[in-house]
């Protein structure tokens, strides 16, 4: 039996126990998909028109039958209420073709004639703009969404939250300049993940896996970029140009590029294992506190030309990557010092370092030799700067840390000058006052090595706040 409703064409049949419910054409009057007429199979384009509602119920299945159009789509000019539930997404997907991303258009929001689009908790497939917006709502969130195999699965322009989302297959997960603010969501196998200008950027637990490209920031950000608690797993590019801001607490493995061009940003107390290449270090990185261990290559310093942006480098552990665990692919000199490189040969260490003694288009790197458990130095290799080539004595002193203005150095005996370079290896001097008492309130905040009392080479760092 087939009978006209609302400007719709239903035809109601009954397989194994289930309704199935065709639709298509202009919505005229307030409607209700329910959930006993699910499946409904959508055989060409439906607009709700202005004043009338469509609402979709939870756990309802919409299917597109695309089987001759890839153009057919949901357009509202009025309202359009699709919002599942935790137990009972909406689920929306192609009947045919179902591996490709453009086997419909999607949602269409029509906003000049009055358009609303309400979505959450959803599941949608194959569209090529599941959730298109002619005005982009100020505020977009979406909590316990699935996007797959979609073109471009979610467009923003203002405000974006997302929680407990998965983005899976798509050729872009995200795209837009907006504030964004993500967490505990899955990327997984897509062409590029985020695709993002951030205006503000938080990210916690979520995880990246096989993505062709995980999250590419396409400009400065505006505020900051917060990447923390997050794991990347098997991608061919994980981060790309993060700045202006931190990375933090992350799992990087089996990558081809963990991070790509940190600018700006501090990327600290992550695990860097079984990537092609760890880090590429730019201006003004800060990059400290990291296990940077048996990747294929380990850090490299690239595209900075002059010392004042340089990247500090610290305090990390970085050890057994193949190629090599540091490339100063610059012309400028670095002092990486308190960096652990888990050998007691200097030669070993030096076969891993490419500097000037490798290419004298590049700058040195002065190090430093700790033993196996990385914990107790054992001496210094110097290139560059005062007593280059040789190693630093041990010698016992003493002094507060961190230092505000005044350092008061106790020491065997009395020292007139003391020798600092910061993690860049700019060389400054200061000289005492009187009784060991050294006034450093000209000297920037950061952190320092004291690498000469008098005419005694030491290693000793220090924090000046």
């Amino acid at each position: 039996m087939k009978t006209i409703l609302f400007g719709f064409l239903f035809s109601f049949c009954s397989i194994s126990s289930f309704a199935q419910t065709n639709v298509s054409g202009g919505i005229y009057q307030n409607t209700t998909w329910s959930l006993s007429g699910s499946p409904y199979i959508v055989n060409s384009s439906i607009v709700v028109f202005p004043g009338k509602t469509l609402t979709i119920e939870p756990g309802v299945e919409i299917q597109i039958n695309n089987q001759n159009n890839s153009n057919i789509y949901i357009e509202t000019r009025g309202t359009i209420n699709c919002v599942g539930t935790d137990a009972q997404p909406i689920k929306i997907h192609a009947l045919y073709d179902t591996l490709s991303t453009v086997a419909w258009q999607g949602f269409v929001c029509t906003s000049s004639q009055g358009g609303v689009l309400n979505a959450d908790r959803i599941e949608i497939s194959n569209a090529y703009f599941p959730l298109s917006y002619e005005t982009i709502p100020t505020t977009l969130s979406y909590t316990n969404s699935k996007f797959v195999r979609c073109f471009q699965a979610v467009t923003v322009g203002t405000n974006l939250n997302l929680s407990a989302c998965e983005f899976i297959d798509n050729e872009v997960g995200v795209y837009g300049w907006a504030n964004f603010n993500i967490n505990n969501c899955l990327f997984k196998e897509n062409t590029t993940s985020l695709y993002i200008y951030a205006s503000a950027f938080a990210m916690s637990n979520c995880s990246f896996i096989d993505n062709q490209i995980g999250a590419s920031f396409l400009a400065n950000a505006v505020d900051s970029i917060v990447i923390s608690s997050c794991e990347f797993f098997n991608n061919g590019l994980a981060i790309n140009y993060p700045n202006n801001g931190r990375v933090e607490n992350c799992e990087f493995s089996d990558n081809g590029t963990a991070v790509q061009a940190a600018y700006d940003c501090e990327i600290k107390n992550n695990t860097f294992f079984y990537n092609i290449l760890a880090i590429e270090a730019t201006v003004d990185a800060n990059i400290h506190n990291n296990q940077i261990n048996n990747n294929a290559e380990g850090i490299i310093i690239s595209n900075v030309t002059s010392i004042q942006d340089s990247p500090s480098i610290y305090d990390n552990e970085i050890c057994g990557n193949t190629y090599y665990n540091v490339n100063n692919n610059t012309n400028m000199n670095y002092s990486l010092f308190s960096n652990c490189f888990c050998d007691l040969d200097s030669a070993q260490i030096e076969a891993y370092l490419i500097d000037g003694y490798d290419d004298i288009t590049k700058g040195l790197i002065n190090y430093q030799i700790y033993d196996s458990s990385c914990t107790l130095l054992l001496g210094n290799v110097v290139k560059f700067g005062e007593g280059a080539g040789l190693e630093e004595a041990a010698f016992e002193f003493q002094f507060e840390n961190p230092i505000h203005e005044q350092l008061q150095l106790i020491a065997p005996f009395e020292v007139k000058e003391m020798v600092f370079q910061n993690m860049s290896g700019q060389t400054y001097y200061f000289r005492s006052s009187t009784n060991n008492l050294f006034d450093l309130s000209q000297l920037a905040p950061g952190y320092y090595f004291i690498v000469k009392l008098g005419e005694q080479r030491v290693s000793k760092a220090l924090v000046k706040y």
